[in-house]
């Protein structure tokens, strides 16, 4: 494996599915106490909304329960905290350096970041996450003609600039530059429609998302607000490492930037294409995915197959990431270090 910079990415609303860190929740004791915590901390069994296999009859029931944001989004922070711990632990014990330079979260799992990042504790991220995604039903449900609908391009095409310019001609908002290949618009259903007619006739995909609102645009700032009162009152500390915010795509560790970030990530565009290609930039070269599904893998992948990408969210998963990083490490003795990293924004920040 090429000496390379690690860099950790954590999933987002998307990446749930039923059964998601159950193997681990069997396998290692602290995996337990860390559903318990949140079990105990939310008031009810979100261990049991991510394990809990339904009967036949109780499938589409139980989906439902695991896909609502109120409960999807504490269910995939904490099954990808228990699987950072586990990587961590596994590491330690088989005495592998584990050195990662930088952190980044696809919307939710900026949250994740910066909870592995040091800057607030389980609980706290756990409560902050627990009220981000009420406030967001609640705003979402504000808006019952509102949505959002991916584009796609089996090409790799995607003009953003293009797909900004149309946006503003429907009134609609750019919310998700994902890859060259998807993009993620939001807006009235009606707008969208219109829009999605216009691109099929260029050879392009538009599918509507069953999400609960309009997440990511200027409609949800009403969220926002509430969440920027939230944030205030909550314990923040500068983070040990930088994570690639998904706005400014600038690399934050302070509590005033942590915190502007996280209000206008509610209602601004999640810039992950931009994101990863900083990494990249800046001299990273393996991205490791922790937590349920790889859906960032694949984004990665997209915007660069040159990008080694790895995950953990099971056993073997992890015990194949465990082995890739036995060699990086190996290697990276073998190589004299370099320095090339990305300096953290400064605490002078626009008043707002």
């Amino acid at each position: 494996m090429e000496n390379k910079k690690i860099t950790l990415v954590f999933p987002g609303q998307g990446s749930q599915y039923v059964g998601m860190g159950k193997e681990l929740y069997e396998h290692y004791e602290f995996v337990r106490d860390i559903y318990d915590q949140a079990d105990h901390f939310l008031g009810y069994k979100l261990s049991e909304q991510c394990f809990k296999k339904p009967f036949l009859g109780q499938k589409i029931m139980h989906r439902t329960v695991l896909d609502k944001t109120i409960f999807t989004q504490p269910a995939v922070l904490t099954t990808s905290y228990a699987c950072y711990k586990v990587l961590e632990k596994t590491c330690r014990d088989r005495n592998i350096e584990f050195n990662f330079s930088l952190l980044a979260g696809h919307s939710l799992g900026e949250y994740t970041a910066l909870l592995i990042s040091g800057a607030m504790d389980f609980e706290t991220c756990l409560d902050i996450v627990r009220k981000r995604a009420a406030f967001m039903t609640e705003s979402g449900r504000g808006y019952p003609g509102a949505g959002l609908m991916a584009i796609v391009d089996k090409n790799g095409n995607l003009d953003f600039n293009q797909i900004c310019a149309l946006c503003k001609d429907y009134e609609l908002y750019v919310t998700l530059n994902n890859t060259k290949k998807q993009i993620v618009v939001g807006g009235s259903k009606v707008k969208l429609t219109e829009l999605g007619k216009e691109l099929k006739k260029e050879g392009k995909l538009a599918t509507m998302l069953k999400v609960e609102g309009p997440f990511h645009t200027p409609i949800m700032r009403p969220a926002a607000e509430k969440l920027k009162k939230e944030l205030e009152k909550c314990n923040i500390s500068i983070g040990s490492k930088p994570v690639i915010a998904n706005v400014s795509t600038d690399a934050i560790v302070d509590p005033i930037h942590i915190r502007k970030e996280l209000y206008e990530q509610i209602f601004k565009v999640v810039d992950w294409r931009r994101s990863i290609e900083k990494v990249i930039g800046n001299g990273g070269g393996l991205f490791i995915e922790v937590g349920p599904k790889k859906v960032l893998s694949n984004m990665i992948k997209d915007i660069d197959p040159e990008i080694k990408s790895l995950n953990v969210e099971d056993i073997e998963s992890l015990e194949k990431t465990v082995t890739e990083l036995e060699d990086h490490t190996r290697e990276s003795n073998e190589v004299e270090p370099e320095s090339n990293e990305v300096e953290p924004e400064s605490n002078e920040v626009e008043p707002q």
